[in-house]
């Protein structure tokens, strides 16, 4: 799912939007928990707050579960009662059903806190199903792994990277913060950390975890979000993520769909052309022109400055 946004930190202030909020579990007055990070590599630093809705006393025992049940009524109300006589908490959750009539996925972050260990919880579902107990009748298959939120709390983006210093500037607030007009305020203590209270910022949303990341943009930065028609084939990626390079022109986010099987597809990427080298007074010209030598099958859909709201 592409969830990411560009937004300007302006005295300390983040607007969110409703579209990261909602998609994240973390809608207009709500809590939420923060930790901040530094990063540190090739004689470069930059700065991460991480975002949840959960805090530091229940985040150890949640995992990520996704139940496939028959699409009729009753069907999630099984699941659910599953989860109750275990003493199993859910938390946020999304279900759609992606084969009307036929099948539904139940997506969602539970809480092992009160009943115990994945294993025993799985060994108890696949034994029900073997028993065709009743009360499962509609529930084909439950998947679940243990969350990685503790592990971004704690050990940043990068963990196991050699070439990335992490170090955890403040760990996780033990206060948390309300969202007011979906927007963040950051503590003062982050604010000092970061040394000033405007900046361009990244927001990276991972709705496996429901988390958010804020990555801090160097002043300079200058964005373009360009979205390009190339074939469906091996190689089209990278020839154009080449020839962006080709100009110093550093991709931020990128986004790929296909549009026809084996013919054509959307990649769609938000780059920083501040040190864009060639000729790029005039920019979208330049850009049909590399589009143009990279073939009959490339070509520029659109492309526009991404403003710093």
């Amino acid at each position: 799912m592409k969830l990411w946004d560009f937004k300007m930190m302006r005295n300390g202030r983040i607007e969110i939007g409703e579209k990261v909020s909602d998609l994240l579990g973390m809608p207009d007055d709500s809590e939420v928990f923060t930790t901040m990070f530094r990063y540190e590599g090739d004689g470069k630093t930059s700065y991460e707050v991480v975002v949840s809705p959960f805090g530091p006393e229940n985040y150890r025992q949640l995992c990520s579960l996704t139940f496939q049940v028959h699409d009729r009524p009753g069907s999630l109300a099984q699941c659910a009662k599953f989860l109750k006589s275990r003493n199993i908490d859910i938390l946020n959750s999304e279900s759609v059903a992606f084969m009307p009539s036929i099948l539904m996925t139940w997506v969602m972050l539970v809480d092992l806190s009160f009943f115990g260990d994945i294993e025993t919880l799985e060994r108890e579902f696949k034994e029900a199903k073997a028993a065709r107990d009743p009360a499962l009748s509609h529930v084909d298959s439950m998947k679940i792994e243990i969350s990685n939120l503790a592990e971004r709390y704690t050990k940043g983006s990068a963990p196991g990277n050699s070439r990335v210093t992490t170090r955890a500037l403040r760990k996780m607030e033990k206060k948390a913060g309300l969202l007011k007009g979906n927007a963040l305020e950051l503590p003062e203590s982050y604010l000092g950390f970061f040394g000033k209270k405007d900046s361009p910022i990244m927001l990276i949303g991972d709705t496996t975890s429901w988390v958010l990341s804020i990555s801090f943009l160097d002043e300079s930065t200058k964005l373009w979000r360009i979205k390009f028609n190339i074939p469906d084939k091996p190689g089209a990626v990278y020839e154009v993520s080449e020839a962006m390079a080709a100009s110093d022109i550093n991709i931020l986010a990128g986004y790929t769909q296909v549009l026809i099987y084996y013919k054509k597809m959307l990649f769609e990427i938000v780059a920083d052309v501040s040190k864009c080298k060639g000729n790029c007074e005039d920019f979208k010209k330049m850009l049909d022109e590399k589009a143009a030598k990279l073939g009959k099958d490339y070509s520029i859909v659109s492309a526009e400055k991404v403003p710093f709201e």
